[in-house]
């Protein structure tokens, strides 16, 4: 099981707040940040991020985990 898959698994099964993720996890807090907002729709997404390396990044991951789950 991959760090990503992981923090999937915890943030969005088991139900822990990004904050503790971050908490329990602090040298990987860039991949805790991506895993949250995994949950954010795409939307809005590209609202905020308008660089598309990080969009298609995010785009990426979604699909790779949903996959997975």
């Amino acid at each position: 099981m991959t760090l990503y898959e992981k923090l999937f698994d915890l943030k969005y099964r088991k139900g822990i707040p990004t904050h503790e993720l971050a908490h329990r996890f602090p040298k990987h807090i860039d991949r805790v940040n991506e895993v949250a907002l995994l949950d954010i729709p795409e939307n809005t997404l590209k609202e905020l991020f308008h660089e598309k390396r990080i969009l298609a990044r995010l785009k990426s991951l979604k699909k790779q985990l949903q996959r997975v789950a």
